[in-house]
Formats: structure tokens, C-alpha cells, sequence
């Protein structure tokens, strides 16, 4: 199971065996290089942990438990972990503020304690089968146990061919789960009991734009602060977008040397932010390194990185993720994103279709169903040109337009095609329209009552569901994959819970998105920045079938077989792609990472 996850922790490992209980940890060093070695423990060894991640707060905590005579030997985060727990028992990760996923073991209690972060930054996976408990950071580390995986989830693939992504608390296998955000699990003698430990604190802002832009900005100078804690060298991920160029703009100000920026460009002219990312570089006189990335190299690094997978993700973005990260790992150990804002602020063009769509709700059906939607459905609907991706938005639009506000966020979200529920699961839809409103329905028990608009619901679904899911497990994979921690300031609990209750009137209009964040930063960022639309990181894939990737595409998906694709039907569809008569690149891509993931699973003996 270690050597699964050197990746994650090629500096370092440890293990330690207590009767039936095992851990073994793959250490990053960032902190205290020289006495940090894990498992850590307390004064007399009866309580070890293995740990994951960054406590941010671990200094404040430190002085306050050395005041209550606790002893420490080592100047690591990690063992105000084993001490706080001494002194508050399970409430003690309550007072944890970063990014973390531990195992602590209390050999007196006999008690195992698995917990993750509030925002689910850092991943957690686990299976129980009654006998037999097995925890990991990585899938594919879980399926080296002897523990039963249970074979394929169908209900969770459907998930993954409706989202791109397997939500938690579900795995691609029956028997294997994920710890959701703020969740922590206790097994002991009575069995496993899971349990959420945080819920997000959401109270209504009612400041005006000025006042409530100066608190975002304190507050986010505060959380970017609190991330430079490292023994190592560390930099920035830069897009040239907003979101990211802030992040370069206060690391300027904090930091007394030079910041090292990194980013990652496309040939493709209308995927590539590298010229933008130039800009935001010049204008805060950072050492900016720049990689371009081709067809050919995503070609080449295909097998890489979906290879290591531990169930499909079929998020595009994932490649050049990777690739940024393996560069950027090449000269520092830690770079801050600035991932996470787009949630809070209102970044996505889904944000902006489901603000106008109050309008549009409230035109006469006769005028939507007569007039507007069959004039939208004939439009060009594709990735490859503005013109194309108008009218994708536009066909997403008028689908969820009138329906209620689970429905919208699924046709948001969902992958575009409209005969994907013919080759695919059969329940493909229903199931993701299923899992969007569950989450919809539980938001009454934390969101204040008067920022409960269908908006504000959305932002706050994805922050708790999608951003996790998909986003966050994106970074943490391409990063780790290459031995680099991602510390991601937006979300800290404080900026998260603080945007959260602003009114929506703060962060969009018809006009404009991310009102108070670039009211709060216009100081520290070039015009040019503040004036550009947001620009995804997404590949041409969609292009790159018909041409450099068609032979791959065949390859892998004509022959494989399976019953939950209709082989025949995706290779239609492919055809229908090649010649140019619809668009289907990201449904295309999601069946031919599942096709390289279950070849794997099978080539290995998985399944």
C-alpha cells in the first residue's frame, strides 16, 4: 500500500505495527525537515498519527497546549495533532484550521480516528467490511488489500457519465468509500460510526459594497498569510485570470523576495491565457517561467496520468493540470492556486445562465417553445469556436430554463449530449438529477434563510459538492502525481463562510461577475485582467479526436467490451464528431478515459 503512494511522499516513509493495526505514511517535507518523520506520537507512545496535509493554525495550538504541559519533540504541525486530541478527546479536530486527512490510533481506547478537512482539499478513502478496516489517500493503494472492493458501482458510473466525476461518499466499487468533507470516522470495538464533525457557518452580510469588499480583502490577505508556512522553497500557479492574479498580488506583498510564477499555455490559440499570465507577471515583477503544451503532449502524457488513476475522472483539465505540475515541481515544493473562487464569487458561465434565467422564466411558453428554443437548437453548438460555444451556453440555457433549480444546476453540470443516456447507463440522467437534488434539498439545515435564492443554493451546492468532487481532486491529483503541495487561500473556512452570506447583488449583475473581488483588489491588478472574461483551462479535445488523437480513440473504444456502453452507439457518435456534424468532444473524452480506466482494472486482475 506504500509503495502505491511514493508519488505523495518520495522524501521519506514510515510504519508502525500495533498488534492488528498498521500504518504507514509517504513523507512530502515542508515542514521541520529534519524531526518530522511519521507516524508522530504523543509522550508515551499510546497515541501514533499518520497525517496529510497542512495545520495553519498549529502554532497557536502549539503554545496553548505547552501552557497545559503537554511536551513536544519536534517542531512539525503534526503533533499538535496526538496532544490536542490528549487534551479534547474527538472535538479536538473542531480546532483544526487547514487542509488535512489523518489516521490517529489511541492504543488505549483501541480506537482508530480517520478525519478530513471541512472543505475536502485533501482526500480520504476507506473500506469496512465488518472484519477488516483499510484506509488510503489513493484508490488504487486500497485495492493492493485483501479487503473485497465489492466489484463495480453501476450507480456511481452513471454518476461519473452524467458529472465527469464519482461524488463522494461513492467509489467505482462497491465496497470502497470516500470521507466526505468535515466527516470523520471512529472504528473500535462497537464497529465503524461516521459522523460530520463541521458545518459551514453561513450568516447574511448585509455590508455595503465598500465596506464588504475591505473585510474580503483582510480576510484573504489573512489566509494567504497563513499559507507561507514552509521549510521549502514555494511559488504560485498564474493563469492570467483573476482569480490566481490576486494570489500572485498579495504573495508580492507579503513575501520580501521574489515570487516564482508558473504557468501553462496552448498552442491553440483560444485555450491559450499564457499572454495574459505574462502580463500579470510583468506587472508584479515575478520570476515567471511559462510551458506550452500540444497535442502531442497530451498524446504522450494520456497513458501518464490515466493510467495511475483509481476510477475514471474525466475532467480535461486534468492533463495540462498535470503538466503545470510537473513543472512547477521541478522548482518548489508548495504553490498557491487560486482555485475555489469561482464557486464563491460567481466565475462560472452556469452562475451567470441561471441569473438570467429568471428573466427568461418569465416569458409566456408560447414565445420559449415556439419561437426561442427550436431558433437555439439550431445553432452550432462546440468548444472549438466563440461562435460554437454561444450556442452550447445557449442550447444549456433554454433546456433548465424553466424547470426547478436541481434540474438546472444537472443540465449545467451535465455532460453535452443529447444521445449520451442511449449509449450509456440507461439511468445516467435520472441519477445525476437525483444526486444534484439531494444535495439541494439538504442546504436548509446550514444556508441562511434570506440567501436561500436559487443562486445562492447553487454556489453553495458546488462549494460543498462539486468543488471537492472535481476541482479539488484535480489539483490534488495532478500535483501529487508530481510531488507538489497545492495550498488554495480561497478556502480557508473564514473566506469561505464570509462570501457565502454576501447578497448576490455583490458578486454579479447582468453585466458583470466577481464584483466584490475585483472591487476589493483593482489596486493590485492590471486592467487587463480586470476587464477580461474568464477563460477555462480546458483542452481542445474535441478537435484533437478528428485529428491527432482519432487513432488512439478507435484503439481503446471500438474494442472494448462491456455492458454498460453501447459500443455501437459511442462509435456513431464519434463518427457524427469526426465529420462535423455535431459536437461531442466531452463526451467522447469521458467515454475513452472510462474505456483506458476499466482495460487497466482488468489487465491488473481488479476485476
Amino acid at each position: 500500500m506504500s509503495s502505491c503512494l511514493t508519488h505523495r511522499g518520495p522524501d521519506d516513509s514510515g510504519v508502525y505495527l500495533d498488534g492488528s493495526v498498521g500504518l504507514a505514511h509517504r513523507r512530502l517535507s515542508i515542514i521541520d525537515l529534519n524531526t518530522g518523520r511519521q507516524p508522530i506520537f504523543n509522550e508515551d507512545e499510546s497515541v501514533a498519527v499518520i497525517f496529510n496535509g497542512e495545520i495553519y493554525n498549529y502554532r497557536q495550538l502549539k503554545k496553548s497546549l505547552i501552557s497545559d504541559g503537554h511536551r513536544f519533540t519536534t517542531e512539525t504541525d503534526t503533533e499538535v495533532i496526538v496532544h490536542l486530541y490528549e487534551e479534547n478527546g474527538l472535538s479536538f479536530v473542531e480546532q483544526l484550521q487547514g487542509m488535512f486527512a489523518f489516521a490517529l490510533w489511541d492504543s488505549d481506547r483501541e480506537r482508530l480516528v480517520l478525519a478530513r478537512d471541512q472543505i475536502g482539499i485533501k482526500p480520504l478513502l476507506f473500506s469496512h467490511d465488518g472484519d477488516t478496516t483499510a484506509f488510503a489517500s489513493e484508490l488504487p493503494a486500497l485495492l493492493r488489500t485483501e479487503i473485497d472492493h465489492g466489484g463495480l458501482d453501476e450507480s456511481a458510473l452513471a454518476r461519473y457519465f452524467a458529472f465527469g466525476f464519482i461524488p463522494s461518499p461513492d467509489t467505482a466499487f462497491s465496497n470502497i468509500s470516500k470521507l466526505q468533507p468535515g466527516e470523520m470516522a471512529v472504528v473500535s470495538e462497537n464497529g465503524l460510526n461516521i459522523e460530520s464533525y463541521h458545518t459551514l457557518s453561513v450568516s447574511p452580510i448585509s455590508l455595503g459594497m465598500e465596506a464588504a469588499s475591505s473585510v474580503l480583502r483582510t480576510q484573504l490577505e489573512s489566509a494567504v498569510e497563513r499559507r507561507l508556512q514552509s521549510d521549502v522553497s514555494l511559488g504560485a500557479f498564474l493563469s492570467g485570470g483573476i482569480d490566481s492574479s490576486i494570489v500572485v498580488g498579495l504573495l508580492s506583498q507579503l513575501l520580501d523576495q521574489q515570487v516564482k510564477t508558473f504557468t501553462v499555455g496552448f498552442e491553440e490559440d483560444r485555450f491559450n491565457e499564457s499572454r495574459a499570465a505574462r502580463k500579470v507577471a510583468n506587472y508584479h515583477e515575478t520570476d515567471h517561467t511559462e510551458f506550452t503544451i500540444t497535442a502531442a503532449d497530451v498524446r504522450n502524457k494520456i497513458p501518464e496520468v490515466i493510467e495511475r488513476l483509481g476510477e475514471p475522472f474525466a475532467d480535461q483539465s486534468l492533463i495540462p493540470t498535470y503538466v503545470v505540475a510537473r513543472e512547477t515541481g521541478q522548482n518548489v515544493k508548495v504553490a498557491l492556486s487560486g482555485d475555489g473562487a469561482d464557486e464563491l464569487f460567481s466565475g462560472y458561465d452556469r452562475y451567470r445562465g441561471e441569473f438570467l434565467s429568471r428573466y427568461y422564466r418569465t416569458l409566456p411558453s408560447s414565445i420559449r417553445q415556439q419561437i426561442i428554443e427550436p431558433a437555439v437548437s439550431c445553432l452550432p453548438a462546440s468548444r472549438s469556436s466563440t461562435t460554437g460555444e454561444l450556442g452550447r451556453l445557449a442550447q444549456k440555457f433554454v433546456r433548465g430554463g424553466v424547470e426547478d433549480i436541481s434540474a438546472r444546476h444537472f443540465e449545467w453540470m451535465r455532460i453535452p449530449n443529447e444521445n449520451a443516456a442511449q449509449a450509456v447507463i440507461p439511468d445516467v440522467a435520472s441519477q445525476g438529477k437525483q444526486r444534484l437534488a439531494e444535495e439541494h434539498n439538504m442546504l436548509g439545515t446550514w444556508l441562511p434563510d434570506d440567501r436561500q435564492d436559487d443562486l445562492s443554493a447553487m454556489q453553495a451546492v458546488d462549494v460543498q459538492y462539486t468543488l471537492p468532487n472535481q476541482m479539488l481532486n484535480k489539483v490534488d491529483t495532478a500535483s501529487m502525481y508530481n510531488s507538489l503541495e497545492v495550498r488554495v487561500p480561497f478556502l480557508d473556512t473564514s473566506v469561505v463562510e464570509y462570501a457565502l452570506g454576501l447578497p448576490i447583488n455583490h458578486k454579479m449583475t447582468t453585466r458583470t461577475r466577481k464584483r466584490v473581488l475585483k472591487n476589493a483588489f483593482d489596486d493590485i491588478l492590471p486592467k487587463e485582467v480586470l476587464q477580461r472574461n474568464k477563460q477555462g483551462f480546458d483542452m481542445p479535445v474535441g478537435e484533437w479526436f478528428k485529428e491527432e488523437l482519432q487513432d488512439d480513440f478507435r484503439t481503446t473504444v471500438s474494442t472494448l467490451e462491456t455492458d454498460m456502453l453501447d459500443i455501437n452507439e459511442v462509435m456513431d457518435i464519434y463518427q457524427a464528431h469526426v465529420k462535423d456534424e455535431a459536437e461531442h468532444g466531452k463526451f467522447l473524452w469521458t467515454v475513452y478515459v472510462f474505456a483506458i480506466w476499466l482495460r487497466r482494472m482488468r489487465r491488473n486482475n481488479v476485476l
